[in-house]
């Protein structure tokens, strides 16, 4: 009797979706909050984005996530949004524009609307507006995995080229809720999509996907396909 194996590919309607973000971006969005930032992750940003080309409508990138094999699969989600972004997400290119976030008021308890005051709570670097105003490449990041409970495969990530030919990686994760890890700079997670790539002592690409602390070893490969 063959292990049991889990497939998350995208659907069509998702594969059509990203074929339309090859083409010049308008804007790039993401949800301001506490979850935004992570000492342990400089450069590196969870929530769930929105694209927004240059012409059609908006996508939302998220992630799925599902049990399987004593942990956890995710994969990419892509969803055209019926209607403009709302104003309460920030923008990576228009910084002057941080969105909201909604916290309680301590004289009601009620949550109210405020501009995101800490600076880990938005996008604090430069504009990325002149990078992916168009964009130069972008490629579908396939995991497959084996293991002794069995094996699965997965539409992780998007690997995004911009004019200045620097990848940027979005990954799906498994936590905290429906968001997304992006990443402007690769840094470590480098390895994940160059297995010539340098790597930190003790941090494996299992580790880098979220899979180190399963009880049984898996074996990961990934796959890039060109969109």
């Amino acid at each position: 009797m063959s292990a049991p194996h889990v497939s998350l590919r995208l659907t069509d309607p998702e594969r059509d979706l990203i074929q339309s973000l090859v083409s010049p971006w308008r804007d790039l969005l993401y949800a301001p909050g506490p979850e935004l930032t992570s000492p342990l992750e400089p450069g590196a940003y969870r929530t769930s984005i929105v694209i927004v080309p240059a012409s059609g409508a908006a996508i939302r990138v998220s992630s799925v996530v599902m049990p399987a094999f004593g942990g956890e699969v995710c994969r990419l989600r892509l969803e055209a949004l019926p209607h403009e972004p709302p104003p309460s997400l920030g923008s990576f290119f228009e910084l002057s524009r941080t969105g909201t976030v909604y916290a309680l008021t301590p004289e009601r308890g009620v949550a109210a609307a405020r501009a995101p005051d800490r600076a880990e709570w938005r996008y604090g670097g430069a504009s990325l507006a002149s990078r992916f105003g168009r964009i130069g490449g972008l490629r579908l990041l396939r995991e497959r995995a084996r293991g002794v409970a069995g094996s699965w495969e997965t539409d992780r990530g998007l690997v995004i080229t911009g004019t200045d030919g620097d990848p940027c990686l979005v990954l799906a994760t498994a936590e905290p809720g429906e968001t997304v890890l992006f990443l402007p700079t690769i840094g470590l997670y480098r390895a994940v999509i160059d297995p010539a790539a340098a790597r930190q002592p003790g941090v494996t690409v299992s580790d880098l996907l979220g899979h180190g602390d399963r009880d049984d070893p898996v074996e990961i490969t990934i796959e890039l396909q060109s969109v």
